[in-house]
């Protein structure tokens, strides 16, 4: 094999191996900025990013939950619903409730996320539905969700 060959086989078998466009789920320290970070990647459209603070369950569930073929699909029907991105990604979920290693935040009735100002958004991350994350080696992760869809009429 020519040099120039082998390297570029070797290159393309360490970006491989570092797992460079794998996909694989990465979430943050605590589940606050897991949510707080997929907010922001629904605000700007970063399906990948987004999905990738979800386990693959949690991806096909979501998925399937907000009637989409893919995770990267649903999140860009959030974020084509999205009138004020800024005020969307300052969202904060105040609804969230840990007890060790799982967390959980609901949007139903409105109560799961609030924006520090107290704006008021036509869509907000309340509209994401019930996401459940776990701590992971691999840092909290969505692992289970509820579409919104799923909520009967609020009070009633």
């Amino acid at each position: 094999m020519r040099p120039h060959r082998l390297l570029l086989v070797l290159v393309m078998s360490s970006l491989a191996a570092a797992g460079c466009g794998s996909g694989e789920p990465e979430g943050a320290d605590t589940p606050q900025e897991t949510l707080t970070r997929l907010t922001a990647f629904i605000a700007d459209d970063e399906g990948e990013d987004a999905c990738n603070l979800m386990s693959v369950s949690a991806q096909e569930l979501f998925a399937r939950g907000n009637e989409m073929s893919t995770c990267e699909q649903a999140v860009n029907m959030f974020h084509g619903k999205i009138a004020d991105r800024d005020a969307y990604r300052q969202m904060v979920p105040t609804g969230l409730k840990t007890e060790g290693d799982e967390a959980e935040v609901s949007g139903y009735c409105g109560k799961g996320w609030t924006h520090p100002g107290g704006t008021d958004l036509r869509e907000d991350p309340n509209d994401l539905g019930t996401l459940t994350l776990r701590r992971t080696e691999n840092g909290w992760l969505v692992q289970d969700y509820v579409s919104s869809r799923e909520y009967s009429t609020c009070g009633g």
